[in-house]
Formats: structure tokens, sequence, C-alpha cells
């Protein structure tokens, strides 16, 4: 592929693209493709994206207990923060959800939380739409080339 081809694959991405580009030393980077450019979203002190949660039945029998024995659970040092969120959106046991924190010290509220993981991308995406993009045009070559064949992966 030639850097024409690459341009032309990638500035005809319809919706932003999501892409996971895992965990290194120093956290978890994660991609947004559009005709615009790349959004890189580099989380060194929290991952964004959580999942998946799930509790047993006796899990979730352990966790409301514990709820139970502090006047407002949100604020109980006793559970998780993956519990609370959990009891925060009246998840079933036995179902998993994942969620989209959006900062480190996001209150339950701003979380948001689902059965479907494409729910927690679009969140992602729509929160980190409007950061800094780096340009396709401004690319180098190989780097250029390799983020197309990668959209070219996705569409196949």
């Amino acid at each position: 592929m030639d850097r024409a081809s690459a341009l032309q694959r990638l500035k005809a991405i319809r919706e932003p693209l999501f892409l996971d580009g895992g965990y290194w030393k120093h956290g978890h980077k994660l991609f947004i493709l559009t005709s615009d450019g790349l959004i890189t979203v580099d989380s060194r002190v929290f991952d964004p994206i959580l999942g998946p949660i799930e509790y047993s039945q006796d899990q979730y029998r352990v966790i409301t207990e514990i709820a139970g024995e502090s006047e407002n659970f949100s604020e109980s040092s006793d559970l998780d923060p993956d519990e609370k969120l959990f009891l925060y959106n009246n998840a079933e046991p036995e179902v998993q959800y994942w969620a989209f924190q959006p900062s480190e010290h996001a209150a339950l509220a701003e979380y948001t939380f689902s059965r479907d993981p494409a729910d927690i991308v679009k969140a992602f995406i729509n929160y980190y739409l409007n950061s800094e993009i780096e340009a396709w045009d401004t690319m180098a070559d190989k780097l250029l080339i390799s983020w197309a064949e990668k959209v070219g992966s996705q569409e196949g």
C-alpha cells in the first residue's frame, strides 16, 4: 500500500472507529480513528473502560449485606468501586456489565454502565472525540500505512 491509498482509506472513515492499543508498561492506550486523523488516549492513572463486571448470587448477597451496614453505600470503605457501581446501577447478579469511567474521581452518576460493550465504546468515543487529533496528512508514511491496514482489518 502506498501513501495515497492509505490516505484515501483513512479519510473515508465514516464513523469514528475505536481501537484498543492494549496495555503497556505505563498504562492502557486507546485510539479513536476519524476521517480527520488519530486521537490517542493514553490512560496512565486510571483505566476508562472497565469490565466485564459480574457477581454471582452469593457475591451479590455479601455485597448487599455490606452495603446495608452503612447509611450511604457509595461512601462505604468496605466496598470496592466496581461493587458500588454495580449497586448504584441496580445491576443483576450473574450478568456481565461494562462501564466507561470519564475521569479518575468520577462520581457514580458520571459513569456509563451497560450490558452492551458497544454502549461503552460509544460513550468513550463521544467523550474524547473533541480531543487533540493528529492529522493523517502529517504522519510519516510507515505509520500512516500501518493505521490504514488496521482500518482495513477492522472492515474485513
